[in-house]
């Protein structure tokens, strides 16, 4: 590849944004984060509950931090690499928010996993196990713990649930004439996710089982 100059320059501050992102914030947060899971019965509940989003943001500003160091440094060699997060914090639906976070192994597992055992076009049934089998496989490739099964398998759970009550939720929005595209009702859904994301997260930090109900 040809040497450029504005290639490399973009490069440097994605690198250096991700840089910032991983070493200056995600491990500073992560001084907290880890003495409150080491010993969570020795801090009050507001302070577990901190700790508990403190480590949502800690993961994502770590896992986002190197692959924009990844994808600068592959763009100064004139490398293109897809990006792997966008703004995921914002979704307003566990589906969406899949949709958002580590796009590279989000959109893999749905060609390579999802779609090849049918996806939803087998009926309701078919498509709620492929959803379940889908995250299983995320939560054994994410590490050999049963806590990481468990953080997959919630996902997966949270998906299903979002699917069956879908229709409830529409009658629901139809009956009090709510206006979806409203900022408040968009607020609203962000932070039900949010919440469901971050109890998720405290099964893939904790140590153990034991660990994660305490």
């Amino acid at each position: 590849h040809r040497f450029d100059y504005d290639r490399m320059t973009k490069g440097v501050q994605r690198m250096l944004w991700g840089f910032c992102e991983k070493m200056v914030l995600a491990d500073r947060l992560a001084v907290l984060v880890d003495a409150i899971y080491a010993q969570p019965a020795q801090y009050a509940g507001t302070l577990v509950r901190l700790a508990a989003v403190m480590y949502s943001i800690q993961l994502y500003l770590d896992f986002a931090g190197y692959s924009l160091i990844a994808i600068g440094s592959a763009k100064i060699m004139g490398i293109r690499l897809m990006e792997n997060f966008n703004a995921p914090y914002l979704a307003g639906s566990i589906a969406e928010f899949w949709r958002r976070w580590h796009i590279s192994l989000s959109t893999w597992l749905r060609d390579y996993v999802y779609i090849p055992l049918g996806g939803n076009r087998k009926g309701r049934i078919r498509q709620y196990l492929n959803i379940l089998i889908v995250f299983f496989i995320s939560g054994i490739w994410h590490g050999s713990d049963v806590t990481f099964l468990i953080w997959g398998m919630l996902h997966g759970l949270y998906q299903l649930a979002g699917i069956a009550v879908m229709p409830v939720r529409n009658k629901a929005v139809s009956l009090l004439k709510l206006d979806r595209n409203s900022l408040t009702h968009r607020i609203w859904k962000i932070a039900v996710t949010f919440i469901l994301v971050t109890f998720a997260w405290i099964w893939f930090r904790a140590d153990s089982i034991s660990h994660a109900v305490q």
